[in-house]
C-alpha cells in the first residue's frame, strides 16, 4: 500500500495566506506524537484549547523565513514540513505526520524530497532536531543516515551528509 499512495501525494509550498493553517497543523500532529515528553504530553491534553493561539502565533515568528510545504493526498493534508538555509545545510525545521497516515513512508518522502532540494541548493549536510522521546522518528532518522551531531536537554540535532 505505502508503494501506491506515494503515486498520489503532492507536496505544494504553502503561501502566505496559508501559514497560519501550517502552523496549526503543527500544533495538531505534534500534539498527537507518541514522542511527547510525558510532562509535555499532559499539559497539551489539558491546556489544548489555551495554548493554541500562543502556540500558532510563536510558531509564525519561529518559522518566519520558513519555506513551509503541505503534503497532500487528494484534498487531505496528511504531512508537512518547513526548510531553511543555513551555511552549508539544509535545515529542516518541522516534520509532522497526520497520525492517521503515519507509517506509510509519507515522512520517508519528505525527506527524500528535502535532499533532492539540498543537493540542488549544493548544500553538503541536511539537519534537523528531533525529541529524544520520539523513537520513531529516531529510528527512521537513523535507517535514513542520520547521525548525532549534537545532544541538546530534550532532543538530539541530527545530521546527514549528502
Amino acid at each position: 500500500m505505502t508503494d501506491n499512495i506515494h503515486r498520489f501525494l503532492q507536496v505544494k509550498p504553502a503561501s502566505k495566506r496559508e501559514h497560519l493553517r501550517f502552523n496549526m497543523l503543527n500544533f495538531l500532529y505534534f500534539k498527537d506524537s507518541k514522542g511527547i515528553h510525558p510532562l509535555i504530553a499532559k499539559s497539551f491534553r489539558l491546556f489544548s484549547p489555551v495554548m493554541i493561539v500562543p502556540y500558532v502565533l510563536g510558531a509564525e515568528v519561529a518559522y518566519f523565513r520558513r519555506r513551509r510545504y503541505f503534503v497532500n493526498l487528494g484534498k487531505q493534508t496528511v504531512g508537512i514540513f518547513a526548510l531553511h538555509e543555513e551555511p552549508g545545510a539544509l535545515y529542516i525545521s518541522s516534520l509532522a505526520v497526520a497520525p492517521e497516515y503515519r507509517r506509510l513512508g509519507i515522512a520517508r518522502r519528505m525527506l527524500l524530497l528535502s535532499t533532492r532540494l539540498a543537493r540542488q541548493l549544493e548544500k553538503t549536510q541536511l539537519e534537523l532536531s528531533v525529541l529524544k522521546t520520539n523513537a520513531p522518528a529516531l529510528q527512521l532518522y537513523r535507517e535514513f543516515g542520520f547521525t548525532v551531531k549534537e545532544e541538546r536537554r530534550w532532543s538530539f540535532i541530527l545530521t546527514k551528509t549528502l
